[in-house]
Formats: C-alpha cells, structure tokens, sequence
C-alpha cells in the first residue's frame, strides 16, 4: 500500500498554487491521498499551461480550461479545441494507473503532461493505455519511459 498524506497536509502543500492563481481541488469526501498522487498534482501544477486540477478518489485530472458551467471540472476530452488537459484513472491498492484522456492542441504539451504523472513515479506501479488512437503518440511514450513496467492490452 502506498504512503498516505493527510487532508492536511496536502492542502498545505497545495496552498502554495491556489495562493497564485491555479486551482488544485481535492473532492470533500477524500480524506487522505496516496504520496504518489500528491506528487502528480504537484508537477502538474508547476507547468506553465496547466490551470485547473480536480483530485476524486480514483481519479486525477488537469487542464487549462475548466468546463463553463461546472467550475471544477477540468476539460480533458479528445480533441477539444483549445484546452490542453490529461485525466488518469488510478488504484493505489493495485499501484495501476491508466492514462483514460489526453488532449493537447499544442504540439510538446501531451508529452509534458505525462511527464509530470510518470516522473517520480515509483517502479511498482503500472501505467496503462486501455484505449489508444493517438497514431503513434503512446508508442513514443512507452518508449521514453520504458523503465515503467507498462500493462499492455
């Protein structure tokens, strides 16, 4: 089992970016984090594009747009025009991660994204592409970081 920070003290740690202008949201019924997602949210937070991001209990997501109606909701979806955003599903039980949307407009900013999930990311999780119509972005990935022992379907 992964190593658990308390409520408090990732808002602590969280403060710091909601103090300058970004938004990282952590659902009210989550008491506690697993270290690695907590990481995650932080090298997300620190590139440059990325404004919003949403933490639930199995998921992660981030974006430089939020929907208009639903304030803290980062836009992650395949495709959108102009928000650059990624959205993992994770299981800290089973140490898994699946990269579940990516989207960037800007050409560099998907590999940025990933980046800021796998770097860091202890060997004993698994990352995971259960669907892929990238046309080749994923093959890049897993080739770049082929010390992850990547789940492959």
């Amino acid at each position: 089992m992964s190593k658990l920070i308390k409520r408090k003290e990732f808002e602590k740690l969280f403060l710091p970016f909601n103090e300058n202008g970004k938004q990282i949201w952590v659902i009210s019924r989550v008491k506690e984090l697993p270290v690695e997602i907590v990481n995650m949210a932080l090298q997300l937070a620190e590139l440059d594009f990325i404004k919003y991001i949403r933490i639930c209990d199995e998921t992660l997501s981030a974006s430089s747009e939020n929907y208009p109606n639903r304030p803290k909701v980062p836009i992650t979806y395949m495709n959108h025009p102009t928000a650059i955003g990624i959205q993992i599903l994770y299981s800290p039980d089973y140490k898994t991660l699946d990269f579940f949307d990516i989207n960037s407009p800007i050409k560099g900013n998907g590999s940025k994204m990933v980046g800021a999930i796998l770097n860091g990311l202890p060997k004993d999780w698994q990352p995971t592409v259960v669907m892929d119509w990238s046309n080749g972005f994923w093959d890049k990935m897993k080739k770049k970081y082929k010390k992850m022992n990547w789940l492959d379907f």
